[in-house]
């Protein structure tokens, strides 16, 4: 016999498919009450699809929407407007009629409201229908209802859109009709209409109230309950809901909580589409398009690629080592020459990968209009369903939005598991066990809010929405309450998310008492390992991890030195390959002041994440590269046009050089690196412009036969690969000849900001410029801060033997004053500080590398390794010690 179900949910489509299956009943059908509407109407229609209408409502926003034109390309609009279609088409308003309001704003808006209607309905395809369309033809063809559906039984349902209500009642003339009810409340239209009701007694489950400390710690306890019913073996996990009027708020925490626990959850409202690999793939690609090509960004989408689109897995997983680590990458241009560089003619698969990454370039080169086209040729399967969904929703420049809020039918299967759902579907279709989450004023019942088109002051909010969702909500949790057979335990959060305070939800169950849950109780059943260990300190503190924790706090609160300070054996391989690389000012000050942070930086390679991508202004490192590659210019420019060359320089001639210079490096700057705003990065280049034309303009006497060189590599600095055979050939040395400390083996390499060098080539003159602001007294070391000068004499010394005399200087462009600090004993600093690297040296390759005077510092990026409070406690303790210890080096860490 032919029977049908007029169902409300896939919860229970997929219970009633299960149970025809085991029962046998091939004649029984499952559909919602739009579908059997459109099959009555014949034809091979069907109800319009809220995907289908947010597409054609994208594509009507080029039209001409009357009052809405000024709002119809944000973010929001197209799921906006297809929401109040769908609100007044299940109403069953006419336009016509509200049209006819004497009101003007009224009618403009409803005139802009029918004119978008108009526009949908001749986009969609001729088989999709409004609601009151189906229900107007399946009205002429009742006759063929018995034949189709049989029996009809209409389930799980509390409420139904009033457009569908007449359908209903003509139905029951023609063949049997039952309003399967249950313990539910019926409503009153149904009698009206004469349609039978099957009724039940509600169930009297076991009713339990808790408080909880905040959302997180409700789904915490919820999965503990839920592990506790299926360890006890009262319930199965298909026996078993957690369910909130609306679950979002809660969707990030069950996620992880369920995978903490190796529990499956079955969302049934779906999971967040940047939770999938698919999703990530498609929010790659928008980062790419919306913030333009970096390496970061370029490395995340090509692993991604790789793992999901078969024309990239010729890449291989390493193929990022192959990129320059100090070079930025923001445009394609960049791009096609660092990928061409890749190939390699000895490697079979090197044309098919350049050929590859070649091919993603040009297409991300398409830019963020032609976003469509990018992501058909880029994505397959479901990130490309994520990414044209992502597109109906809103403009291209909104990707980040539209992804951000877009969510995919869940793959873990709810037969079998527990499901987290919204308390509609589940109040369609009861478990046994229930547990109901967010009983606050705020979230159970919702409020009502107005409609982004339709206000309550253009169309009455009781005509527009005849079931508000505070009515529903109160609805579902009467229905859950009457359709669960053993336990509902309901819990509220005590504060929200922010902390603030959360009153009570009306509908909250007055039971005998309530129990107080604490965030740091000891559960009963824990919901996972970590919570477990959590909960039950002895357990966790024999684990190894918790043994070498509470060994390191100790160590750091005890008056000794042990490896958690930094000791460690001799001769260790990071440690001396660390040291035997080329040193630069930075490192080497680094290894002089704070040897632990020295480990960390040139040992672990640790470095601090560049955040700021776009930023909103210029920092101290990035002032100073364009400073510095700004007098390189300019010096080399007057070294070659002035026939006295940069020394004979006057002020003009600087301040035209200098000018010359930085358009060239600004547009260098800019073309290979984000710059702050157009009125923040002009401002920024005047300042270095006057910063320049100071140093440059500094008067001093000239050394005779004076000859000036500016960023001139030595050691093998880096630098060095960038030089042209031209400029190599004009500097006073081989850049590539290695420099040692005297009486050290430690290597050293680097940029001398400024070298001047008299025509016998026995006096030299070294400038260090600083961009800072100049130092109240005059600096020798600076407690091993400030190296430059000196590195740039022991490079002069050894790279230019018949030099008799090395000057060297300090030069402040901003100071008011002289702002030129030398070296009273240049000699004997030198001598001095050999000394103290030796030491550094030792200590390190003995296995003392301790924090020095460096780790103190303010701006110390690596203060997050240490001890919390290092300064109020640690160093007080540990200092003295250290100082003893590295009794060889501590004395520079005191010296001006």
């Amino acid at each position: 016999m032919r029977e049908t179900f007029v169902i409300h949910s896939r919860l229970s489509w997929r219970q009633l498919r299960g149970a025809a299956a085991t029962e046998r009943k091939h004649g029984m059908q499952a559909v919602a009450i739009e579908h059997l509407a459109a099959r009555l109407a014949g034809g091979f229609l069907q109800p319009i699809d809220s995907d289908a209408l947010k597409e054609v409502v994208s594509e009507a926003i080029t039209t001409d929407l009357g009052e809405f034109n000024d709002i119809k390309t944000l973010p929001g609009f197209p799921r906006a407007a297809a929401a109040t279609l769908e609100k007044a088409w299940a109403a069953d308003l006419k336009f016509v009629e509200l049209a006819k309001a004497t009101d003007a704003l009224v009618r403009s808006r409803i005139d802009a409201v029918s004119r978008l209607e108009a526009l949908v309905l001749q986009h969609l395809p001729p088989s999709m229908r409004r609601p009151a369309d189906l229900v107007n033809l399946a009205l002429q063809h009742l006759r063929h209802a018995k034949t189709l559906f049989g029996s009809i039984r209409v389930l799980g349902r509390t409420e139904m859109s009033p457009v569908w209500r007449p359908l209903l009642g003509a139905l029951k003339d023609v063949t049997e009709v039952q309003w399967v009810a249950g313990p539910r409340q019926v409503p009153r239209w149904v009698r009206a209409l004469g349609i039978a009701v099957v009724e039940t007694a509600p169930e009297h489950p076991e009713i339990e109230s808790q408080s909880c400390a905040s959302p997180r710690h409700e789904a915490l306890e919820a999965m503990r309950w839920a592990r506790a019913l299926i360890a006890s073996g009262h319930a199965k996990p298909e026996e078993i809901a957690i369910a909130a009027a609306s679950p979002a708020e809660w969707d990030d925490h069950f996620q992880a909580l369920g995978e903490m626990a190796g529990i499956d959850l079955h969302f049934v409202h779906g999971r967040k589409a940047l939770s999938t690999s698919e999703g990530q793939l498609a929010a790659a690609l928008a980062e790419v398009l919306l913030r333009g090509f970096s390496q970061a960004r370029m490395t995340r989408l090509i692993a991604l690629l790789r793992s999901q689109n078969t024309e990239f897995e010729i890449v291989p997983g390493n193929w990022w080592h192959a990129l320059p680590e100090d070079a930025p990458l923001l445009d394609a241009a960049s791009w096609r020459e660092v990928v061409t560089a890749m190939s390699d003619p000895t490697d079979a698969n090197s044309a098919a990968v350049v050929r590859a990454l070649t091919n993603l370039i040009e297409t991300l080169a398409f830019g963020l209009k032609r976003a469509g086209e990018v992501g058909g040729v880029l994505l397959r399967g479901r990130s490309l369903a994520i990414w044209q969904r992502a597109l109906t929703e809103g403009p291209p420049e909104a990707l980040d939005v539209t992804l951000a809020s877009l969510a995919l039918p869940d793959q873990v299967a709810q037969e079998a598991n527990i499901i987290w759902a919204p308390a509609a579907a589940l109040a369609a279709e009861p478990r046994p066990w229930v547990r109901l989450v967010g009983l606050t004023s705020r979230a159970w019942p919702r409020h009502q809010t107005e409609d982004a088109l339709l206000p309550n002051h253009i169309v009455d909010r009781a005509l527009l929405d005849p079931l508000p969702v505070h009515q529903a909500d109160r609805r579902d949790f009467d229905t859950i309450v009457k359709t669960t057979t053993r336990q509902v335990v309901c819990s509220r959060a005590r504060r929200d998310t922010q902390g603030r305070i959360n009153g009570v939800s009306p509908l909250y169950p007055k039971a005998p008492r309530e129990i107080y849950r604490q965030r740091a109780r000891v559960p009963e059943h824990a919901a996972g390992w970590s919570d477990r260990l959590f909960a039950r300190p002895g357990e966790f503190e024999g684990l190894p991890v918790a043994r070498s924790a509470r060994s390191c706090w100790i160590d750091w609160h005890t008056e000794r030195l042990t490896a958690h300070d930094g000791l460690m054996r001799a001769n260790h391989p990071l440690v001396v390959a660390a040291l035997n690389r080329r040193q630069s000012a930075t490192s080497l000050a680094k290894l002089l002041r704070d040897p632990l942070g020295y480990l960390w930086s040139y040992g672990f390679r640790w470095q601090e994440p560049d955040e700021t991508e776009e930023p909103l202004q210029l920092d101290a490192l990035a002032i100073g590269g364009i400073l510095h590659a700004t007098l390189e210019r300019a010096v080399s420019a007057l070294e070659l046009a002035k026939p006295g060359g940069f020394g004979t320089a006057d002020d003009a001639s600087i301040a035209d050089a200098v000018g010359t210079a930085l358009d060239a490096v600004a547009r260098e700057w800019a073309r290979t690196r984000p710059v702050p705003p157009p009125v923040i990065w002009q401002r920024k280049l005047h300042d270095i412009r006057t910063l320049a034309i100071a140093a440059l303009g500094y008067r001093e006497q000239s050394l005779a036969g004076q000859r000036s060189w500016a960023e001139i590599p030595f050691g093998g600095d880096r630098s060095v690969e960038h030089l042209s055979d031209e400029r190599r050939a004009l500097l006073p040395w081989d850049p590539t000849t290695q420099v040692v400390i005297p009486g050290t083996t430690v290597a050293i390499g680097g940029s001398i900001d400024r070298l001047d060098l008299d025509g016998a080539g026995i006096i030299a003159r070294v400038t260090d410029y600083k961009s800072g602001k100049p130092p109240k007294k005059q600096l020798i070391l600076k407690g091993g801060g400030e190296l430059q000068r000196c590195l740039y004499a022991y490079a002069v010394r050894s790279l230019v033997p018949a030099v008799k005399e090395v000057q060297t200087r300090l030069l402040f462009p901003r100071g008011e004053a002289d702002g030129l600090y030398g070296l009273a004993d240049p000699a004997a600093v030198l001598a001095t500080l050999a000394g103290f690297v030796t030491a550094a040296q030792r200590y390190a390759t003995a296995g003392n590398v301790l924090p020095g005077a460096g780790a103190e510092d303010d701006f110390n990026d690596l203060a997050f390794a240490l001890p919390g409070g290092a300064k109020e406690s640690y160093f007080e303790l540990k200092s003295s010690l250290i100082a003893e210890r590295l009794a060889d080096l501590s004395p520079l860490w005191e010296m001006e």
